[in-house]
């Protein structure tokens, strides 16, 4: 009975009696032996029904929803209405048998016609004026013509009690004219009616209405009344509506209301403690706003609720324990807050709870044993929270059928006992610290269970090739980083797979042939990726949308036969492929995602590559042995955002037809032999934030942009180790946005993807080459190295202020050190190295609090070298080939009795190197060995990272795109 009660048409049911107040509506008040006569349909109203009938079934048009919805009449009621009979006799009509006047229309499951109804616009536009329901409900969002007055038909209606208008498009209508209604409306359901605007805070003073519903009307704005409320008002559903501001404490006065559902709104603050008041509540639903503080202990006094939802929001402080032994409760969603603190225990008291949901929280300490045992549990998702401890044995939740505690921290053994919940069909206990031998003997025992996830623990599975090991029902199974070393025997036969993960495991030779009966029509997840697999000969898999294969010992050609047009990622990264990219991978049109770096490709690169442009976001060709020009011919609808083609040997020209790829994010062309001029033409691309063109056969001189913000989104720029000649661009560096202002959007370790692909990098500091497998979004550097460019260094690259790398190293700069460099505070490597560098090293460049590596040697530098902050880590090998300079680390000491610019005195014997404080061979090599380890940490800091949690990261980015199965 509390799940009929959830809506205003449900209680429709009990409230016509009650409502209306008089026995009209009881079947004996209609039949002929009432009073002895019954007074015939008024013609007016005949008339007037038949103009309504024509209006919503033109040319007699049946309804699509009366005809697919088997719990409704299969044809129209309208379709029986005859003129030569009574109006009264006619489905869906009832009348008033003292006077003929129609009462109530029950017309609920038809799709309305635009204009709905209107009387040739008459004055009075309706004689129906003593109707008290009117249900006019409607599935279908129906456009009404503008001009259209079918409103008249609400403002005459003075007898109306029930009005329900669910679905039909109210948005030429003005919502003021809602409060002319009726002053004994009782029941006003408006749901998803496209309305609009402010509704005016009298519509909760109506005096006799009892359920009031607006759900679904999205721009529909408001406040709830901070003064006086009609207490009579039963149910009150907001949701899904722009209702905003506080809950206020007036809300105590619904002392009547039953359900309160105020879910995806835009209400904040705190729940007022008057809530609690509200005693006869039976479902309470505030997810999906921004309210916050903590609940009050005030809720604890409302016994009859079945249905508290407080998911996302922002609460913070413990669970609120309103457990006591009269709750009714059958659900509690809590997730998606900040709820701190264990579980309270007294979670016990709940004998009738069905589904808890705890997950995505900062609850901590043990879950309690008493939690396993509510003998009406259905539903536990405690994922993503600190919980410790070892899992409780299931002793008393028979019921049980979808457990999820993943993102935990527990310890210990898989509790023998959950294999005896013959019902459960959802089990996930992934990325905790669960150790020991899952033995599928136990396993097989869950013949219903749909959907298994153990990854990202210390577990094993116990080997066997026993088919009697089956679990036919299987759709998702996640076994990531399971320590098997075959892929288990329990997926034979399957043939309802949908989603298989495998990955970080040890699978080592051929695939078994069996492996392509599995799901040959359901699978459209399969992730073998990061095994020893030497062989994956087919893929027979007919709705296949992922495939990622990267990581293994694969070799031969590149494509299996018969790979399905459907797949939308398809990997085969750092594997053992020779020869070339067949052409038919151009087959794939729906193709977003193609990775084959990394591989021992020869050969061009297929044109007809570019003809899938429409639908390819990422193309990875990195590390192989191509050659050629790169051919690709971009269209002007090119989704790409990623393209890496570096490592290889191409020559040529870079292609013109990049100019179209104008959601490109990433353009990596590096170690290869591109011979051509510095691309201004790719200055108005909206979305570029990565441009690495280094290691090629560039050349020329950069020149002035073209436009007034070049590379709006340009963060990191590598054109090192190329012939480019003439000044540095600083006409570039002056309108470089975004590396001018330091970020401050909260992004914090996010990284950049591409949805399942996750882009990555080369970056070379203090002569390392480090990969960075992770790019944050918040990494900027410039790096125009091992060139030939020359003149001085402009004061206007300190302007980039979020800058975290700079490298000009290796050209033909000379002049000064400018001081605006000490502006640039978020820097955290320099290397100014081998120039032609002269003066002092400016004091400015202490304030660089962040600066760890630092690189000005092989120029003509002279005087103090500065002191204090990150100056005093550095070695001596920074500051190297510099005869002038003096000071701490290096053993010249600066006098005072030299004249300006004079060199200091060389000590008697001592070398004029950088290494005179370490003349020992073995200690030069210990100096070396550090200063490179430290190049690598500071460089790769905030991605040292382990490969779980990296998995972990890709698992979610992969759910983007396939939902998981399971509940």
């Amino acid at each position: 009975m509390e799940r009929l009660i959830g809506s205003c048409q449900i209680i429709l049911l009990f409230l016509f009696s009650s409502l209306i107040g008089i026995q009209a509506l009881n079947s004996s008040f209609f039949s002929p032996s009432f009073l002895g006569a019954v007074a015939p349909c008024r013609p007016d109203q005949k008339s007037d029904l038949l103009n309504f009938m024509k209006a919503m079934m033109p040319n007699n048009s049946t309804s699509f929803f009366c005809q697919m919805d088997s719990t409704l009449a299969t044809r129209p009621k309208m379709l029986s209405w005859n003129a030569d009979t009574d109006c009264c006799s006619w489905e869906g009509v009832m009348c008033d048998q003292m006077t003929g006047h129609v009462i109530r229309l029950e017309l609920g499951c038809y799709t309305l016609n635009p204009t709905c109804y209107s009387s040739a616009g008459s004055s009075d536009s309706t004689k129906l004026s003593s109707l008290g329901s009117l249900n006019l409900s409607s599935p279908h969002k129906v456009e009404r013509p503008s001009g259209s007055n079918s409103d008249m038909l609400l403002q005459n209606l003075t007898m109306l009690r029930i009005l329900i208008l669910d679905g039909l498009n109210m948005s030429g209508i003005d919502v003021s004219h809602l409060m002319n209604l009726s002053p004994s409306l009782e029941v006003l359901s408006l749901s998803s009616c496209k309305l609009r605007g402010t509704l005016p805070a009298n519509i909760f003073l109506l005096p006799k209405l009892t359920c009031l519903n607006l759900s679904g009307n999205k721009e529909l704005a408001g406040y709830l009344p901070e003064s006086t409320w009609n207490s009579s008002l039963k149910v009150l559903d907001l949701s899904s509506t722009g209702f905003s501001g506080v809950l206020p404490e007036s809300i105590r006065d619904l002392h009547s209301l039953e359900i309160l559902r105020l879910k995806e709104c835009n209400f904040n603050g705190s729940i007022p403690s008057s809530l609690g008041n509200l005693t006869r509540l039976t479902r309470l639903e505030l997810s999906f706003n921004e309210l916050s503080g903590q609940v009050p202990s005030t809720l604890s006094n409302l016994d009859r609720l079945t249905l508290l939802d407080l998911s996302t929001n922002n609460f913070t402080g413990p669970i609120p324990d309103v457990f006591n032994n009269k709750t009714q409760l059958l659900e509690m969603h809590f997730s998606h807050n900040l709820f701190v603190g264990p579980i309270p225990p007294s979670i016990k008291n709940i004998s009738n709870l069905a589904q808890l949901d705890i997950s995505n929280n900062l609850i901590r300490g043990s879950i309690p044993s008493s939690l396993f045992s509510l003998p009406s549990l259905t539903t536990l998702d405690l994922s993503n929270n600190g919980l410790s401890g070892e899992i409780g044995e299931f002793l008393g939740a028979p019921s049980l059928d979808h457990v999820d505690l993943s993102g935990n921290q527990l310890r210990g053994s898989i509790p023998s006992s959950i294999f005896q919940l013959r019902n459960l069909t959802n089990l996930n206990i992934s990325a905790n610290n669960l150790a020991g031998v899952l033995d599928l003997q136990l396993l097989s025992r869950l013949k219903s269970l749909t959907s298994l996830d153990l990854s990202d623990n210390n577990l094993s599975l116990s080997s066997s090739k026993n088919v009697e090991h089956e679990l036919p029902n299987l759709s998702k199974v996640s076994l990531s980083g399971c320590r098997i070393t075959e892929i288990p025997a329990f997926l034979r036969n399957s043939t309802s797979g949908e989603w298989i993960d495998l990955s970080g495991n040890m699978i080592h030779g051929n695939t078994p042939s069996w492996m392509w009966d599995v799901g040959t029509v359901s699978l459209s997840y399969l992730n073998i990726s990061h095994n020893f697999l030497t062989s994956f000969e087919r893929v027979p898999w007919k709705n296949l949308l992922i495939l990622d294969l990267h990581s293994n010992l694969i070799q031969g050609l590149l494509i299996p036969p018969s790979l399905p047009n459907s797949v939308l990622f398809f990997s085969l990264a750092n594997n053992q492929l020779t020869g070339y990219i067949p052409s038919s991978i151009c087959e794939m049109k729906d193709l977003q995602f193609l990775d084959l770096s990394r591989n021992n490709l020869t050969g061009t690169i297929p044109q007809c590559l570019g003809n899938v442009s429409d639908s390819l976001l990422v193309l990875d060709l990195q590390i192989n042995g191509l050659s050629g020009t790169i051919s690709l011919t971009f269209g002007e609808n090119a989704v790409l955002r990623s393209l890496h083609l570096n490592g290889n040997q191409f020559e040529g020209l870079l292609p013109r037809s990049l100019i179209n790829c104008t959601q490109l994010e990433m353009l990596d062309l590096h170690g290869n032999k591109l011979n051509d001029t510095f691309p201004r033409w790719l200055e108005t691309l909206p979305s570029l934030q990565v441009l690495d063109l280094r290691s090629n056969r560039l050349q020329g001189s950069i020149g002035n942009p073209r436009t007034e913000f070049p590379f709006p989104l340009l963060r990191i720029l590598d054109l090192s180790s190329n012939e480019f000649t003439g000044p540095l661009p600083s006409a570039y560096f002056a309108k470089l946005k975004a590396m001018m202002s330091i970020g401050q959007d909260g992004s914090g370790l996010r990284y950049m993807d591409q949805g399942y692909y996750q882009d990555s990098m080369n970056e070379t500091m203090k002569g390392l080459e480090v990969h960075l497998p992770k790019i944050l979004v918040t990494r900027t550097a410039v790096d125009l190295s091992s060139n030939k460019f020359r003149g001085m260094i402009p004061d206007v690259i300190g302007e980039l202020g979020s800058l975290k790398g700079l490298n000009l190293s290796h050209n033909n700069l000379k002049g000064h050190i400018p001081s605006s460099l000490g502006d640039l505070s978020e820097l955290e490597w320099l290397d100014l190295s081998s120039n032609e560098l002269t003066g002092t090293i400016p004091t400015e460049l202490t304030n660089l609090t962040f600066l760890a590596v630092l690189n000005v040697s092989s120029n003509q530098l002279t005087g103090l070298i500065p002191q204090g902050n990150q100056f005093s880590t550095f070695q001596a090998e920074s500051y190297c080939g510099n005869p002038g300079l003096c000071g701490f680390p290096l053993s010249r000491t600066c006098t005072n009795s030299k004249a300006p610019g004079e060199l200091p005195v060389q000590p008697e014997g001592e070398a004029h190197s950088c290494f005179a404080d370490f003349v020992k061979p073995e200690a030069v090599e210990i100096g070396l060995l550090c200063g490179m380890v430290l190049g690598l940490v500071m460089s790769n800091l905030p991605h040292l990272r382990s490969f779980w949690q990296a998995k972990r990261e890709v698992r979610k980015i992969a759910r983007k795109h396939i939902p998981p199965m399971g509940p």
